[in-house]
């Protein structure tokens, strides 16, 4: 049906608004459908486009975990970047270090000898060096002893070992040899020693007391004998073989152990006690270089008795020992207070000190390994430890050897 025409005059009537209208809302109607139409068509797009890029990333994470699974079962040599065309490299067998035994060394002289067997100044060959060879029957001592040695690497202060081996009955523990005499030589060659001398020595034995006692380990036995002088003239303390650990905060020990004129009061009581008992000693050294005299008479002045002292200049240095040899060792200096602090050494940079970047008072004459280079030194055979259970055990038999630098490292002593 064709539409009606008007004519022109006819426009204005209520039949022409009407198909007017009509047409209006057919075209509105279309355009709708047309805008629908186009929003639809976007969205597909835009889920397409979706879909597409989610597709693409899951095949790259397949694509990268299948390179991964590849990766991981090439061998080593493959997946180096050569692949299976990659020569492999020769496998050089790993080689062992030599067995450690007396043979390792030529033995010269004796440094020292007591209850606890000798030491000898020996020469390691392999090593083209100077070392102090400790040999004693193997006791829980010995392993403890070994133990401290290990720790005392840490520390400039403190003797170390190099290694050790053993026999079913003795056990040699390699020291480092320090061949500048003892600060017992020194007070003897000396007698009194200098206040400026004093305040250094005494410094020095702080750091390696506090490194000790850091770690738990009470030394017992600290003296003028037991503090050795190296070529440079700095102090190392030396022999643990009383030495005991596990000593932290609150923790104490029982057990008469020393030297006479050296133990604390808690120590010669036999009642419980702690690193206090280090400090009591240090301060008996100080006291004995100050005045070349020991500050108590016997045991029984140590618990009930104090010192005299009208013959000591510094009053720094008098109140320093006042409060290392308190009979109680609770207010005792060191374990109360931080020593450092003291107006004794004022004059210390401890940052120097402990950087051995000071030089020392006194520098010692030390030998060195090429002084015994021609020596044949002594044989085996006059080195073993007397033992009624050690008859029939060769010296060059059963050793067990151990580098002490290796914190696994332990002494069987089990006899």
């Amino acid at each position: 049906m064709k539409p009606k025409c008007f004519q022109k005059n006819d426009r204005g009537s209520e039949a022409w608004r009407k198909l007017k209208r009509s047409r209006e809302d057919d075209e509105e109607k279309s355009e709708q459908r047309r805008r629908s139409k186009k929003a639809k068509k976007s969205e597909k797009s835009i889920e397409k486009n979706k879909n597409i890029k989610e597709n693409s990333r899951k095949k790259s994470k397949e694509q990268e975990e299948k390179k991964f699974q590849q990766k991981r079962s090439r061998s080593p040599e493959s997946s180096a970047g050569g692949g299976s065309h990659r020569k492999k490299r020769p496998c050089v067998p790993a080689t062992k270090p030599a067995q450690l035994d007396i043979s390792s060394f030529i033995f010269h002289f004796e440094l020292g000898q007591g209850n606890f067997g000798k030491v000898m100044l020996a020469s390691w060959t392999s090593k083209k060096k100077l070392v102090a060879v400790k040999i004693s029957e193997k006791t829980p001592l010995t392993e403890m002893e070994a133990h401290v040695l290990q720790i005392a690497r840490g520390s400039p202060f403190l003797c170390h070992a190099y290694a050790a081996f053993q026999t079913k009955i003795v056990a040699y523990i390699i020291l480092e040899y320090i061949g500048g005499g003892t600060l017992h030589d020194l007070m003897s060659g000396q007698g009194i020693i200098k206040t400026d001398n004093i305040v250094f020595y005494s410094a020095e034995m702080i750091c390696g007391l506090q490194f000790l006692h850091s770690k738990g380990i009470i030394h017992r036995d600290l003296k003028p004998a037991n503090i050795l002088l190296d070529h440079e003239g700095h102090i190392k303390i030396a022999d643990f073989g009383l030495a005991v650990n596990s000593i932290f905060h609150n923790n104490t020990t029982r057990g008469r152990a020393g030297t006479r004129g050296y133990m604390a009061p808690e120590v010669i009581k036999r009642k419980e006690y702690n690193t206090a008992a280090d400090w009591w000693s240090l301060g008996v050294v100080i006291y004995k270089m100050a005045t070349n005299l020991f500050p108590f008479n016997n045991e029984q002045s140590v618990v009930d008795k104090e010192p005299e002292y009208s013959s000591i200049c510094s009053t720094e240095l008098v109140d320093l020992l006042q409060a290392l040899l308190k009979k109680d060792r609770h207010q005792r200096l060191g374990t109360t207070g931080n020593i450092r602090e003291h107006p004794f050494y004022a004059s210390v940079d401890w940052v120097k000190l402990e950087n051995r970047t000071i030089i020392p008072p006194f520098k010692p004459m030390v030998s060195s390994y090429g002084d015994f280079s021609d020596s044949t030194g002594e044989t085996s055979s006059s080195l073993t430890v007397s033992s009624d259970d050690d008859s029939n055990n060769s010296v060059l038999e059963g050793f067990s050897f151990q580098d002490l630098s290796d914190s696994s490292g332990r002494l069987d002593v089990k006899v």
